[in-house]
């Protein structure tokens, strides 16, 4: 006997927002058993004729995109059993689908993303992610409601279309594709997306020309720029030009790291060969 599969709102568990689970139920020799697909709904926005949200449910498309993903998973697995002639049980068929993928919109893991590393005082990296996240809101019209499996090649080459029109610089494309790939990787690792819909394989960021013309400062342009008479300059004129200064006589020192340092952090150590710096 096979299994009756369906999709149902859970009436029977509210959750703190006063929405309800929306789970699979699987019934088979009068005994049922259900799993979430992690995805919630209020009562109001659920035809319990259909078992499907309302056409005017906020995120339907959504949400019904992420059901039909979970039925065909459950019957995929049912057929691999029946073709195998192999017993099951709603709970042993629930048990294989245990490492289901739970997909996230690409804006909300997005945001979990940005605020790990707001947490963890990663300022670069939460500055790239927020300033990718921001450049694709843009570019899909401020809905970022779109899973992982909608970003496939035909998606990127749109993007990359969209940044070309912008008259975006390679380096500066190069940047969003990586931290984009990044963002799907991650997604793949908490299983918040497929690896089978990764579209980075055939997407090759590596074309983009990432070579930048040299364009360091001479020596004597900087000692020049010691040298100047800035006393008839406001002080914070005379204050970015030292925190410059600074920076470039501590090799390049990041101005994230040069606006943390501490009085303790600074050690006076002399050798024979130190030279002071012309000031």
């Amino acid at each position: 006997m096979n299994a009756s599969i369906s999709v149902v709102c859970y009436k029977c568990k509210t959750l703190s927002n006063g929405e309800h689970p929306i789970m699979i139920q699987i019934s088979k020799n009068g005994k049922r058993k259900y799993q979430s697909l992690g995805i919630s709904i209020h009562a109001d926005n659920w035809d319990f004729l259909k078992n499907k949200p309302k056409p005017n449910c906020p995120d339907a498309e959504y949400m019904q995109k992420i059901i039909s993903v979970k039925l065909l998973e459950v019957h995929k697995n049912i057929l691999e059993y029946n073709s195998n002639v192999k017993e099951y049980t709603p709970t042993s068929l629930l048990a294989v689908n245990q490492s289901i993928v739970r997909e996230k919109t690409v804006g909300d893991f997005y945001k979990e993303l940005i605020l790990t590393f707001e947490k963890a005082d990663k300022v670069g990296n939460r500055l790239i992610y927020k300033t990718s996240y921001n450049s694709i809101k843009v570019f899909n019209k401020g809905r970022l409601n779109i899973l992982f499996s909608d970003v496939d090649v035909q998606w990127l080459n749109r993007y990359e279309k969209w940044l070309r029109l912008k008259e975006n610089k390679e380096t500066t494309m190069s940047l969003l594709f990586r931290t984009l790939r990044s963002a799907y990787n991650k997604a793949v690792e908490a299983k918040c997306a497929r690896k089978s819909d990764y579209p980075f394989t055939d997407f090759k960021i590596s074309k983009f020309d990432v070579k930048t013309q040299k364009r360091a400062v001479p020596k004597d342009i900087i000692l020049k720029i010691m040298k100047l008479d800035l006393s008839d300059q406001k002080e914070s004129f005379r204050f970015s030009r030292d925190v410059f200064i600074f920076s470039y006589l501590c090799g390049g020192i990041n101005f994230t790291d040069l606006a943390k340092l501490k009085q303790e952090n600074i050690t006076r150590h002399f050798t024979s060969h130190s030279v002071a710096p012309v000031w």
